[in-house]
């Protein structure tokens, strides 16, 4: 009963580790969903953000360097003007040059000749000495007559101190030969601040590149010379596009933490109702745990206590065998007729034992039980068998064993008896001993178990006759002459 007790409670504790497991699993794979759509809602927003922004940026860039370009077309037009030649210096330059040189951001035309001196300045009538000779912008139009636009690196002017991104055209003679440049350039500030206008309150960064990846400018904190990588964290979003037909492309930046910062705050309510869920559940779950527990050992308790209960009305007080009815009990379920023929019934009675009594008194004459059925039993249980206290000094004795095995027995537990060397006054060998019955089960297959008892109580009063001290072997006609009579022992002779 213990066992199975332990083996429901093991199957509960089972049974609530799983609905335990599904709920939290459940609940664990819903958050898991909601934050995924969280993030996923946040980085499509983000996206749209900066599609939208890379649009807006990419259209206004564009249309500064073309307005810029279209000034320098316009001077290179114009210089081929033969009227403007012979016109006033002041008149000329006034022609020559519009006012978007002149724009917060944009820098100076210069007009260089074929050997890199400028001899026209957009913010002067008289030049400005400039020799651009080693720069890109000059050489570049000097070795390749087909350049049209050059874009330049940033780069420090001579005339401002200010880093500017320059651009420049080619000028030529009639004939196609190199005539000079016209240059020019827009502040990277003046980028910068375009950015941080178009990007608004977003964390986006925006950038200004080479097709080749060099960073010319953005709007995060970077030195004006710092070519680095606007690329994100792996988990991150970068977009771009190309500035026109220019060799430049704008770059829109999001960085991981910053599309974190957009979903994390939302689930955060999400994450704490399910860890205080989690928290409540195994509450639960360990309340219950434990509820199931104390049932269990309650029962178990109960079990324990019955059985104790039924082993006690079971069990002789005196001796601790087994009692009258357990016996009965025994050869009526335990011991049927279809098995008995591996089992031998073995009945003793202590001999002349009411003269002990008169002699020694009644507690001397317990002892002597008690001594006699500790015999029994060690006897009993090592042969997996199990003994009885039927009377007052009568005794039972069921082994599973042989026909030859049960004789064996029998007479080696009646001999450890009279081993035991107790004082007998009135027997006439002088010390205590028992007389015993023998009934084989194989001998007697198919009669009643009373038939079977009354047939081993018969050889018991063979014994009692025969002269105490011995063991008589019931036959099968022993069980015949038995036949119906109650279960219960004959009046042995004293």
């Amino acid at each position: 009963m213990r066992d199975s007790s332990s083996s429901d409670l093991a199957l509960s504790r089972c049974l609530l580790l799983v609905v335990g497991a599904v709920l939290l699993g459940a609940l664990w794979a819903y958050t898991g969903w909601s934050i995924f759509e969280a993030r996923e809602r946040a980085k499509e927003a983000v996206r749209h953000d900066a599609a939208n922004l890379l649009e807006i940026s990419g259209q206004a860039l564009a249309r500064d360097f073309e307005i810029y370009d279209s000034s320098l077309r316009t001077v290179a037009d114009r210089l081929n003007k033969p009227v403007l030649e012979e016109t006033d210096p002041e008149l000329r330059h006034l022609a020559l040059f519009d006012r978007i040189s002149q724009a917060k951001g944009y820098g100076s035309i210069f007009v260089l000749n074929d050997r890199g001196q400028a001899y026209l300045d957009s913010r002067f009538i008289v030049p400005r000495r400039l020799d651009g000779s080693d720069r890109l912008y000059f050489t570049t139009h000097r070795d390749d007559p087909h350049a049209g636009l050059f874009v330049g690196r940033p780069w420090t002017t001579r005339i401002s101190g200010l880093t500017m991104i320059p651009l420049s055209r080619r000028l030529a003679y009639a004939d196609g030969a190199f005539a000079g440049v016209i240059v020019g350039a827009i502040e990277l500030d003046y980028f910068r601040r375009m950015f941080d206008r178009l990007r608004g309150n977003t964390r986006l960064t925006i950038g200004l590149e080479f097709i080749d990846g060099n960073v010319i400018v953005s709007n995060a904190d970077l030195a004006p010379d710092l070519m680095m990588s606007l690329e994100p964290e792996v988990s991150g979003f970068r977009a771009s596009t190309q500035v026109g037909d220019l060799p430049l492309r704008i770059v829109v930046s999001v960085p991981a933490e910053t599309i974190r910062a957009a979903w994390l705050p939302r689930i955060l309510p999400s994450l704490s109702i399910a860890f205080g869920l989690t928290l409540a559940i195994l509450a639960v779950l360990f309340v219950l745990k434990e509820e199931l527990t104390r049932r269990v050992m309650a029962e178990e308790r109960a079990v324990a206590a019955q059985a104790e209960s039924e082993r006690l009305a079971a069990t002789d007080a005196l001796t601790g065998l087994w009692n009258r009815r357990r016996f009965e009990s025994a050869l009526e379920l335990w011991v049927k007729p279809g098995e008995r023929q591996g089992w031998a019934l073995l009945l003793l009675d202590a001999d002349c034992f009411k003269g002990y009594n008169d002699v020694y008194g009644h507690s001397a004459g317990d002892i002597v039980l008690q001594r006699i059925a500790g015999v029994l039993m060690d006897r009993a249980a090592s042969h997996g068998g199990s003994a009885y206290r039927i009377g007052g000094e009568e005794f039972a004795v069921l082994v599973p064993c042989t026909d030859a095995e049960a004789l064996v027995f029998a007479e080696n537990l009646r001999a450890a008896v009279a081993d035991l060397a107790m004082p007998h006054a009135q027997h006439p060998k002088g010390i205590l001993t028992v007389s015993g019955g023998l009934a084989h089960g194989s001998h007697m297959p198919n009669v009643p178990s009373r038939a079977w008892f009354n047939a081993a109580d018969e050889a018991l009063y063979a014994a009692k006759r025969q002269g105490r001290d011995r063991i008589c072997l019931a036959a099968a006609n022993h069980a015949k002459e038995a036949g119906w009579a109650p279960l219960s022992l004959r009046a042995a002779s004293a």
